[in-house]
């Protein structure tokens, strides 16, 4: 006779983990929130790229590019002074090797010398000339790898861009992080018209419903990665590209809203989303942690994603937080958070603070076009005095502010603003500037 009330112990067990594991509740806004992303990338530490590209950085200060830098011909050396100012106002450094040879040919020893030594080579120069960098991102010369090539570039990197005629990489498919497909530009080639259209196609802009069914499927905004050398009027130099001719892609890709982010800031943005979309969320008694493995040591210290969490089950008060500091949402109701932080947790509000849940909050300030996130303020904790320290990307402490400001001294970029006060959790803002 069946004993009543008996349940198998495996169904306990069942019913234990489904009351504690919950599914993914965060999920990832595409491009940061942007229609699409372009990244512009200039190989070989060319000179005319410091005399003729930085005025117009300077001008279109929210477009950051990568530089992929090599000491052929001198060039990293020779330019050291030129690139160092470049990183210092938000520009990506990447590698490109010592020489610029073929490396699919090279032993391994030499392999570490021209990918894995250079890397530090680079840092190091970079540190002489006044900016501190680390460096995260590899072009291979010529587009040229094999299995072996890219377990070295591994060593010291988390991607690479190769070559793809079309450059476009969608959101919804998986990276290969060593092939990332790049749009090359050449006189004969890729035409300044091409380039414009290639920037409304990564917008999503037109009707694709007469592609060719060999040809990538455009079904939504893309990442558009652009390959150039050297930017001048040159007209003998098939790669490189007139000054006013890049001046009007990229004044198009900001007219067509896409996200004008260096290689290695949308590549890891792009990496993650795959990694936190499907972390889940484990319960606690006042809400529950969502923890994830951080997919590659290489990545960049901070990564940023502008992200969707399901609070409903904690209610519409709930707070998220990392590292014990709590973060205000966005205005339309999103979080950045950091990915390298590898965890998030959501919580019930605390007596005498007020949540945000799936709706911003009314205390924070909103976000807007200068501002990638925000975090509590201290005004909004009672507290009215406070001590303000301003970070770079990698965490360098660049010196003091009043208030969340970056000093006029420091060159335009993106930085963490850090408040610190007697009785209160730090408070940070990122901003730019």
């Amino acid at each position: 006779m069946k004993k009543q009330g008996f349940i198998p112990i495996a169904l306990l067990l069942s019913v234990s983990l489904f009351a504690f594991v919950w599914a993914a509740p965060v999920t990832t806004v595409p491009w940061n929130g942007y229609v699409g992303a372009v990244s512009f990338t200039f190989d070989d530490a060319l000179k005319n790229q410091i005399d003729n590209l930085k005025p117009i950085l300077e001008e279109l200060s929210s477009v950051k590019v990568t530089f992929f830098v090599t000491n052929m011909s001198n060039g990293l050396q020779g330019n050291a002074a030129g690139f160092a100012a470049l990183a210092n106002a938000g520009h990506e450094i990447g590698n490109h090797t010592q020489s610029h040879g073929h490396m699919t040919g090279q032993s391994e020893s030499e392999l570490n010398g021209e990918i894995v030594d250079f890397a530090g080579t680079i840092e190091k120069t970079l540190e002489s000339a006044g900016a501190k960098v680390k460096v995260v991102s590899f072009a291979a010369p010529f587009c040229e790898t094999n299995e072996s090539v890219q377990k070295i570039i591994a060593k010291r990197h988390f991607n690479n861009r190769n070559c793809g005629w079309h450059g476009r990489n969608m959101w919804e498919t998986q990276p290969e992080m060593f092939n990332i497909q790049a749009k090359i530009w050449t006189r004969s080639g890729a035409t300044l018209p091409e380039m414009l259209s290639a920037m409304d196609t990564a917008a999503f802009i037109g009707d694709f419903s007469g592609a060719n069914p060999w040809d990538v499927q455009v079904t939504g905004g893309s990442w558009l990665v652009v390959l150039n050398h050297g930017v001048t009027d040159d007209t003998g130099d098939d790669y490189a590209i007139n000054p006013g001719d890049i001046k009007e892609i990229m004044q198009r890709a900001i007219e067509n809203k896409l996200w004008t982010a260096s290689f290695g800031t949308v590549s890891a943005y792009y990496r993650a989303h795959f990694v936190i979309d499907a972390a889940e969320s484990v319960s606690s008694e006042d809400g529950f942690t969502v923890s994830w493995k951080i997919p590659d040591e290489h990545m960049p210290e901070k990564v940023l994603l502008r992200v969707k969490i399901d609070t409903q089950g904690v209610g519409e008060d709930a707070v998220v937080e990392q590292g014990g500091v709590v973060i205000v949402p966005e205005s339309d109701g999103t979080f950045v958070v950091d990915f390298m932080a590898a965890s998030l947790k959501v919580r019930k509000a605390r007596a005498g603070e007020v949540g945000g849940g799936d709706k911003p909050d009314s205390t924070a300030v909103s976000d807007s076009s200068e501002t990638l996130g925000i975090m509590r303020t201290p005004s909004v904790l009672g507290v009215t005095s406070a001590n303000y320290a301003v970070f770079d990307l990698n965490g360098n402490c660049l010196g003091t502010s009043n208030g969340f400001v970056v000093p006029d001294r420091m060159p335009k970029g993106v930085y963490i603003v850090r408040a610190t006060a007697a009785g209160a959790a730090p408070v940070v803002k990122v901003v730019r500037k």
